[in-house]
Order: C-alpha cells, then sequence, then structure tokens
C-alpha cells in the first residue's frame, strides 16, 4: 500500500530534489523504514541510535498533527498523504 510523504526542505536535497516521495507501509513507522532502506542518508536523519524515530520530528496527518513518539505504530491507509515537519524548540 503506497502513501506520500512531503519532505521538509533541509531533507530534500537527500531525495534528489524531490518535494514528495512515495513509500509502502502501513504506519509512519513503516513508511520511513522503507525509506530508509533506499535511502540511508535519510535514515539517519529520521532514526536515532536506538532505532526510534527522532524527537525533533512531527507529522501531518489527515489535519492532525502527530508527534515522534506515537508516530512509529500511527497507521496509514493507501493513498494517504504525510507532511514531514522539524519540530521548532527554544523558549
Amino acid at each position: 500500500m503506497s502513501v506520500r510523504v512531503q519532505l521538509p526542505p533541509l531533507l530534500r536535497g537527500l531525495a534528489g530534489g524531490e518535494r514528495w516521495v512515495s513509500a509502502e507501509g502501513r504506519s509512519i513507522g513503516a513508511v520511513l523504514a522503507e525509506l530508509g532502506r533506499r535511502n540511508p542518508a535519510l535514515a539517519l536523519h529520521f532514526f536515532d541510535e536506538q532505532g526510534a524515530i527522532r524527537h525533533n520530528i512531527a507529522f501531518v496527518h489527515e489535519g492532525r498533527i502527530v508527534r515522534a513518539k506515537d508516530a512509529a505504530a500511527h497507521g496509514l491507509a493507501a493513498g494517504d498523504e504525510i507532511v514531514m515537519t522539524n519540530m521548532l524548540a527554544g523558549g
């Protein structure tokens, strides 16, 4: 089942300049894992040393924000679109 992922501008250069990439998976975690297998440079930005989705990434799916801690198991359907963005920090 294929879904589309909109990459943040900082990662597009690692994907040949593409804004949107497609991948197979039933969850955000599975989609990121496939993208990472196809492009190990992206995997370094998606996953930390323990294999968890990096905490500074958030996703927008069906108008809702999905934080990294919930993204691994967040279910997807065929044809869904996910927008990946970086969380802002500071004070």
